[in-house]
């Protein structure tokens, strides 16, 4: 009898390890190599992008890849944000990861890859919005949000119905000899011209520019006071939105900026532990704000603080950004899956996926809006909408809980 039991009890064993073995060999394994920072100028922001990145990939494998059969595996690279590392890096890239979609840094990378894309058959996915250099068709490249020109001039339409004073908004740049901060002034500014100006909506009265990392700009500031501007573009980093500041309250004024949430309020606002300063300043951005707890972004956020390794307070402007490249990153493969099968996945089925498929807010997790690509733009240009985020009573909050339009006739430039 115990001879017979002990049969049962090992055959049932055996059986177990052989549909175990089975099943781990059906899952088909692809590297997905991440285009990081880790010893360069954008170190720190890494940091807290890669655990987002691993996070998502995780839940991912562990819901939707263990359906489909398939586990995706990133793999870092330190490309230390040097478009020359990073060009003599892909070579080995692509021999050992074979990818069939890959994950950008930043400007680095696309100046060192954007040419070779489609010819090496990789769609790479970025988190951040996008510039008007980069506005050709064709692109391997995928960015989850649109211009930055575009969420700004939805943040100035948004601002004009909120002060319908009977004369033209007044806009003034304090901005960076850089090239992406002056394609920013450019786009804004031609819009302006075209479209807002003749309307009597609004009209461009000074044109500042300083350092990237200003100690001071208090002389640019009192050109903008005295040329009576409403509000202020182009402050695109953290020192200059922090010198800023110093200026208006060396004068007395505050007049708001618009800005991405990664330049601005959120940054300053946490290491100086006060929002007061950037009272009924905005920043805009195509993705849910992190201010606004309610959302269903922020139920996944939690999900993967629990179940998936995030650390708590990891949810910011910086780590939003790498949720939502992964997101889509992981969806356009399992977009892929759906119409080739696990077995026979490639960049170019991944790229195929991305151009054919629409993405829906639902299936992106909230984080962003529904997305839908065209080989006319490597990001959606069609059905835009941003959310805002201010300062209301020293609290950084939601300016509006809606979805805001952005402009549909803006025109490259």
């Amino acid at each position: 009898m115990k001879k017979g039991l002990l049969f049962i009890v090992v055959s049932v064993f055996v059986l177990s390890f052989m549909i175990g073995g089975q099943a781990l060999a059906d899952v088909k394994k692809y590297k997905v190599p991440v285009i990081s920072d880790f010893s360069g100028p954008w170190a720190q922001l890494f940091k807290v992008w890669v655990p987002m990145q691993k996070a998502v990939f995780a839940w991912w494998n562990d819901t939707e890849g263990k359906k489909l059969g398939v586990e995706l595996e990133l793999k870092h690279y330190d490309g230390r944000y040097d478009s020359s590392v990073i060009a003599s890096m892909w070579p080995g890239i692509l021999t050992e990861c074979s990818p069939i979609i890959a994950l950008g840094g930043g400007g680095a990378d696309v100046a060192a890859l954007q040419q070779r894309l489609p010819r090496d058959k990789v769609p790479v996915i970025y988190g951040t919005a996008s510039y008007g250099y980069g506005w050709i068709p064709d692109q391997w490249i995928f960015q989850v949000r649109p211009l930055y020109v575009q969420e700004w001039l939805a943040g100035i339409m948004w601002y004009i119905q909120q002060h319908p004073e009977k004369r033209p908004l007044r806009i003034a740049f304090l901005s960076c000899q850089i090239a992406a901060a002056l394609d920013l002034v450019n786009g804004v500014e031609k819009y302006v011209s075209d479209v807002l100006d003749p309307k009597g909506l609004a009209k461009i009265v000074a044109r500042e520019y300083t350092d990237t990392n200003p100690v001071d700009v208090s002389s640019q500031v009192k050109q903008i006071i005295d040329a009576k501007a409403d509000l202020v573009l182009g402050v695109v980093t953290p020192a200059m939105a922090s010198a800023y500041i110093r200026a208006c309250q060396l004068y007395g004024v505050n007049i708001p900026t618009v800005g991405s949430p990664h330049h601005t309020i959120w940054k300053f606002g946490t290491a100086m532990k006060t929002f007061k300063p950037f009272e009924d300043h905005l920043v805009v951005a195509a993705h849910t704000p992190v201010t606004d707890k309610d959302s269903k972004a922020y139920e996944f956020y939690k999900l993967l603080v629990e179940k998936y390794g995030l650390k708590k307070n990891s949810y910011n402007p910086y780590t939003m950004m790498a949720l939502n490249q992964s997101i889509l990153a992981v969806r356009a493969v399992e977009h892929a899956i759906k119409r080739v099968g696990a077995e026979n996945l490639t960049g170019q089925a991944v790229y195929d996926a991305l151009l054919t498929g629409r993405f829906t807010e639902e299936e992106l997790m909230g984080t962003l809006p529904t997305l839908q690509f065209t080989k006319e733009a490597p990001f959606c240009n069609t059905d835009l909408k941003v959310m805002i985020e201010t300062v209301k009573d020293g609290e950084y909050t939601l300016a509006t809980s809606e979805w805001v339009p952005v402009p549909d006739d803006v025109k490259k430039w």
